[in-house]
Formats: structure tokens, C-alpha cells, sequence
């Protein structure tokens, strides 16, 4: 008898523990003013999981004004085990507005977190760039938990690829996630992938012509479908989001860095992005324009010339006027003056600067290559930059963890003429500690 009460004392424990949401990431799949999605994890699958969502309110009762919103599984196999990955997506949501969200199964619930919404018309917001993350996220966590202090208002946090050195290992993810802690649950998540993200286990097939991130990456993020069509390896890779007066594009460079590709589906892959990518540029209107992508067109380390990606993507940033384009892979910050046809023009011309960071703690040597071309460089230095966007004006600093503001500029928008590009001082002290 005593056993047996001993046993059904456990049983509800052992199963809230075991429909317990873990890893929960904000996202998009739509529009940022009217929509949010969410993803989490759990150990086994759940028979109801769900997502339920109210207006903010500060009475604790507001619970009773929740909408509950069924999720999508996705089983997702580690060889060692199976755990299970859920999406859930809040629409008809009203611009600018703050919300309360949870996620479970009906039974067991995650913590009550909060989010707001975009606006649905050009309006102030800051958001977070990060470079390589890789490993390991136990130095990370300093870098992402330092930027979000300088900017606990920023809307997103953009990655520009190699969120863990090791796509295929969970153990990674889960390191990235502890890391993160609350900050993943408040502020959504954009992600460009990496080489690093592409890794497979080592026993699994051989990859695609058109190589794609694993399930396990996928299983962590809800990206926009809005990328190239007919090209499944690139859904959730290559998309874009209008955010508040500017249009963010996500490029999957891995397909690119190599290349004009003998493959015929990897050749149909590399002429439907860059066709894509033209489109969507091409809408953008009076938007501010921002590329996010793994690889860089002017490499700030370890002797690496991407000739072919800029031979792609240079004649395509130029004809567009892009004004901004964030990447990651060469472990050393560098920031170029404004650059058109691969040289370096006036403050008032069309232009684009381009931006190499890094956030994790793999260092490697400076790359003179491009030296001339970099307004800044820096070295053996974790960063993260803020960003800050109005209708007219864009503000960009890059931090080091240790508070020292290692590079600023802004750029000027005014109707029908170039952006008006002013380099600022970067040994000012940070401003928004």
C-alpha cells in the first residue's frame, strides 16, 4: 500500500516534468504587427500542445480573457533519443501592443512571458546584431546578456549565422539556450545559417546537392515561407520581414560563397535566390534596406577572399541601393566606409556599408586584405552591435562586452536622394548602460 501511494505521488510529478516546455523562442512566420509565433520543446509527446495568448492587463486575472491557439509537432530524432519541437502562431493581433503569452499542453504551462507588437507604420525601435556564436555559449552568455542590458528595448535579436558550432548537437543548443535564459522568450529571434549550422552527424547520409540546415536547427526557429519558391532546402533560410519601415532579408550565402556550382539543382538553387533576392529588393520601396548573411563580401580574417560572393551579390546590393548588410564567419570586426562597385565612395553618393562581427569567444587573425576599404577593425574582442531605426535616420554601435563603444555612424534618409552616411567618434563611452 505504501508503495503504491509512494508510485501515484510520482506519477504526477514525473509527468510534468516530462511535458515541461523547455527552449522557448519567439519568431515570425508572418507579419510582425499583426502576428507572433513561438516554439518550444519538450522531452515526450504531448497529446494537446498549445499556446494561449491575452492583452496585457494588470490584473492577475486576465487569464480568463486568454485565446488559446493549437500548435504544430515536429518530431525531431538525436539518434540517441527523440524529443519533440512545437510551433504555435498567433494571428489577427493589433499593431503596437503588448500581450501576455504561455505554452503547454493544457496542463502543464510555461511561465506567463510578454511581448509586443510591431507598429504598422514607420515608427522608432532598436534592435540586436550578433555575430558567430558558435561555442563556447558559457562566454557567450556575457555578450548577449551585456547587449541586451544596453538595449532591454530591443525588438529582435538578428543573427548573422553559426548560432552553435555544431548544427546536429543538441548538447550545443541546449548550452545556447541556457545562455539565453529569458531573453529568447521576450525578444524574437531572426537567424541567417551558418557553415556551422549546416553540420550533419557524422553517420548520417550524404547531404543534398543544395545543403540544408538539420531538423533540430529548424525545430528552434519560426521564419517567415516568403523565400525563394520551389527551393524547399532554403524555406525558413532565406526570408524577409517588413518591420516598422525597414525590410529585413535573411540570404543563405552557404549556396553562394562557392560559386557558380556544376550541380544542376545547386545551380537552379543559386539562380532562384539571387532572383529572389533582386525581387524582393526591387519591393522594398522607400524602406530602409538590411542583408543579413553568413559570409562576408570583404573578409576581416584569416586570409579568406569570397570573390565569387561578391561577383553574386555586389551588382545586386549596388542596383538596390542597399543600405546595410550584417555578417558573421571571419571571427574579426570590421566595418567598411560606404562602398559601391567595390570602392569606396563620398559620404553623400549611393552606397552600402558592410559589417563583419563576431560574439562567441573563436578569435581569429586580422585579414589586411581589405584594410583599406574598413572604416574600423578590431580584433581578439567580443561584440555586439545595437541598432536603432527611424523613418529618416539609422544608428548603428558596436560594443565591445566590456561597455567600450568600438564603432559608430549613422545614415540619413531623405526622400528620393542617397543616404547621407557620418561616421561618429568610437572611443565615446557606452551610452546606454
Amino acid at each position: 500500500m505504501v508503495v503504491l501511494l509512494f508510485t501515484a505521488l510520482l506519477l504526477p510529478a514525473q509527468a510534468a516534468e516530462n511535458g515541461q516546455p523547455e527552449r522557448i523562442v519567439l519568431g515570425w512566420t508572418a507579419d510582425p504587427a499583426t502576428s507572433q509565433a513561438v516554439t518550444w520543446r519538450t522531452a515526450n509527446k504531448i497529446q494537446d500542445p498549445q499556446a494561449q495568448m491575452a492583452p496585457m492587463d494588470a490584473n492577475p486575472k486576465f487569464e480568463s480573457n486568454a485565446v488559446a491557439v493549437k500548435a504544430q509537432t515536429q518530431a525531431v530524432d538525436l539518434g540517441d533519443k527523440t524529443v519533440y519541437h512545437h510551433t504555435a502562431n498567433f494571428e489577427g493581433l493589433a499593431p503596437d501592443a503588448d500581450y501576455s503569452y504561455r505554452v503547454g499542453d493544457g496542463h502543464v504551462w510555461s511561465e506567463w512571458n510578454t511581448l509586443h507588437t510591431a507598429s504598422d507604420k514607420p515608427k522608432r525601435f532598436r534592435f540586436i546584431y550578433l555575430g558567430d556564436v558558435q561555442t563556447p555559449a558559457s562566454l557567450w552568455s556575457r555578450t548577449v546578456r551585456t547587449a541586451f542590458r544596453y538595449a532591454p528595448d530591443a525588438r529582435f535579436i538578428l543573427y548573422a549565422g553559426d548560432v552553435v558550432n555544431d548544427g546536429s548537437n543538441d548538447r550545443l543548443w541546449a548550452e545556447w539556450d541556457y545562455a539565453l535564459g529569458f531573453i529568447s522568450r521576450l525578444a524574437p529571434s531572426l537567424a541567417s545559417p551558418g557553415n556551422h549550422d549546416l553540420h550533419r552527424p557524422k553517420n548520417a547520409p550524404k547531404l543534398d546537392p543544395v545543403p540544408s540546415v538539420p531538423d533540430v536547427w529548424r525545430g528552434h526557429f519560426a521564419f517567415p515561407l516568403n523565400g525563394p519558391k520551389g527551393i524547399d532546402s532554403l524555406a525558413e533560410e532565406a526570408y524577409y520581414i517588413d518591420y516598422q519601415g525597414a525590410r529585413i532579408v535573411s540570404l543563405d550565402s552557404n549556396i553562394l560563397a562557392g560559386g557558380r556550382s556544376g550541380e544542376a539543382e545547386k545551380a537552379k538553387a543559386q539562380d532562384a535566390e539571387l532572383a529572389w533576392l533582386d525581387e524582393v529588393l526591387a519591393g522594398a520601396g522607400s524602406r530602409w534596406t538590411i542583408v543579413v548573411h553568413h559570409q562576408p563580401l570583404y573578409s576581416t580574417g584569416s586570409e579568406r577572399d569570397n570573390q565569387e560572393l561578391r561577383a553574386f551579390l555586389m551588382p545586386i546590393y549596388d542596383k538596390h541601393h542597399v543600405d546595410l548588410v550584417l555578417q558573421g564567419h571571419d571571427h574579426y570586426y570590421g566595418r567598411t566606409q560606404k562602398m559601391r562597385d567595390g570602392k569606396i565612395v563620398v559620404p553623400q553618393e549611393y552606397g552600402t556599408i558592410y559589417a563583419v562581427s563576431m560574439s562567441g569567444s573563436k578569435m581569429y587573425k586580422k585579414n589586411p586584405k581589405f584594410e583599406s576599404l574598413m572604416a574600423v577593425m578590431r580584433g581578439d574582442t567580443q561584440m555586439f552591435q545595437v541598432i536603432e531605426v527611424d523613418e529618416t535616420r539609422l544608428l548603428y554601435e558596436a560594443y565591445s562586452v566590456a561597455g567600450e563603444r568600438v564603432d559608430a555612424f549613422e545614415l540619413q534618409k531623405e526622400p528620393g536622394k542617397p543616404t547621407k552616411y557620418t561616421p561618429l567618434d568610437s572611443d565615446e563611452p557606452a551610452s546606454k548602460k
